[in-house]
C-alpha cells in the first residue's frame, strides 16, 4: 500500500497532456530514423558485435541477478536505486531519461520504490512543481549492497586484461567523454 504523501497528484488532463506530448516526440524521433535509414558505418557495426558478444559472456548486470531475486526488485527499479545513488535527489523526470524510459512509466517505478521504503518523494526547490525522488536509509543500504556487487564484476572484467591493455581501455573512454563534453567533432 502507497504511504501517503504531502505531494499532490497531477489533474488527469496534465497526465493525458503530458503523455500526449511524449507519445508525439517518440513518433518523431521514431520517423526522422526511419527516414534516415541505415546509417551504419563498418566501425559501428564492429562495435555493435564486440558489445553484443561480450554481453554474452559477462553481463554487469549478472552479478545484481540474486539481488533483484532477494529483494524483489526489477532491473529498472536497481537501475533507479543506481541513478539515485549516484545522483542524489533529483527530478523525477531526469530520472526517466537516465533510465531511458518513459516519464509515466517511472511514476510507478517510484511507486513501488516508495512503498517498499527505499525512496522518497519530495519537491524541487527551485521548482516547486517538478517532483524529485530521493534515496531513503533503507534505499541508501541497498544502493551500497548494488555499489559491492557491481564493482565485483567490474573486477572480474578488468581481471582479464594486462595493466597496459587496462590503461590503454581508461584513455580511450576518457577521451571519448572528454570529445563529448566539448561537443569536439571526431578526428
Amino acid at each position: 500500500m502507497r504511504r501517503p504523501t504531502a505531494i499532490t497528484s497531477p489533474s488527469e488532463s496534465e497526465v493525458r497532456s503530458e503523455g500526449k506530448d511524449e507519445a508525439v516526440e517518440e513518433k518523431a524521433a521514431m520517423e526522422r530514423l526511419l527516414q534516415e535509414g541505415d546509417q551504419s558505418t563498418p566501425d559501428s557495426r564492429r562495435f555493435m558485435g564486440l558489445i553484443r558478444e561480450l554481453a554474452h559472456f559477462r553481463s554487469l548486470r549478472d552479478p545484481l541477478a540474486s539481488l533483484c531475486d532477494d529483494m524483489r526488485l526489477t532491473p529498472t527499479q536497481v537501475h533507479a536505486l543506481g541513478w539515485l545513488g549516484m545522483d542524489g535527489p533529483i527530478q523525477v523526470g531526469v530520472l526517466a531519461q537516465r533510465i531511458g524510459i518513459t516519464k509515466k512509466t517511472i511514476t510507478g517505478v517510484v511507486d513501488r520504490l516508495e512503498d517498499m521504503g527505499m525512496v522518497e518523494r519530495g519537491r524541487d526547490a527551485e521548482d516547486r512543481r517538478a517532483v524529485t525522488a530521493k534515496l531513503t536509509d533503507r534505499g541508501c543500504e541497498i544502493y551500497k549492497v548494488i555499489q559491492l556487487m557491481t564493482d565485483a564484476g567490474i573486477r572480474r572484467l578488468m581481471g582479464l586484461l594486462p595493466e597496459d591493455d587496462r590503461e590503454a581501455l581508461f584513455g580511450i573512454i576518457e577521451r571519448m567523454l572528454a570529445r563529448m563534453k566539448a561537443g569536439t567533432p571526431p578526428r
